[in-house]
């Protein structure tokens, strides 16, 4: 199919019509900007919402691998000023476009956050994005690698384990271990640290020691809970 024709015969049409004055209109660039389009006179043409979209829907279509063009039919698939743009389908289709474009568009050296590195100093409360190739220059001035949210609670205590650790994140863990964990299951287990040990002590058994306490033996979360808790018995 010719799309070019199309979207050429649209902005034909729309040009030599007489727009009533209780019709919406909107502006659009005959050649988009991203590939070159002014916004000179020549270059603009007042089109319904349904025709705009469709015009983006048939730029996108002659050029399928301008991100650009992707992200602004995307941002049309929307209602606006009560016009009804676009149906599941074609949202749909959009949608997949977008994130394809996304994900080229942030690969590699185009990320912005490619490159770089969040560092905090304790001392002077402050938290700094900088290059990796720095950090050893600022590690030798006090600051460490992470990023402190509440500079007042720069310690908790793990919801897993009961550790206190110093948590650069936002996080409820100490370690990749605990954070691997349900959280919310092992809040059961809290304050019963003392209780697991003592019949461990009692059985010598992980197993035997947790179905004394109600558990289901030595299985899943709960053998995660007591061998964190027993690792050092």
């Amino acid at each position: 199919m010719n799309y070019q024709n199309l979207h050429d015969r649209l902005i034909s049409r729309a040009k030599t019509r007489v727009c009533a004055e209780d019709e919406y209109y909107e502006t659009h660039h005959i050649i988009p900007k991203c590939l070159g389009g002014t916004d000179y006179a020549e270059n603009l043409v007042e089109l319904t919402a349904r025709e705009h979209f469709i015009a983006h829907l048939l730029l996108l279509k002659i050029y399928p691998n301008n991100n650009r063009l992707v992200r602004a039919a995307v941002m049309m698939a929307c209602n606006s000023a009560g016009q009804k743009r676009s149906g599941n389908r074609v949202y749909e289709w959009l949608r997949k476009k977008h994130s394809v474009a996304m994900s080229e568009a942030q690969a590699g050296d185009k990320n912005s956050q490619y490159g770089s590195m969040w560092i905090f100093n304790e001392t002077l409360r402050e938290n700094k994005k900088i290059n990796h190739a720095e950090i050893e220059y600022y590690e030798q001035l006090g600051w460490q690698k992470g990023r402190v949210f509440d500079f007042n609670s720069i310690f908790q205590i793990c919801v897993v384990c009961n550790t206190k650790f110093r948590h650069t994140t936002i996080k409820k863990t100490c370690s990749k271990k605990c954070n691997s964990v349900d959280i919310g299951k092992f809040k059961t287990f809290v304050g019963k640290e003392a209780e697991l040990k003592a019949y461990y002590a009692q059985t010598k058994s992980m197993n035997k020691a947790l179905k004394l306490m109600g558990y289901p033996g030595a299985v899943s979360h709960y053998y995660a809970w007591a061998k964190s808790v027993l690792l050092d018995v």
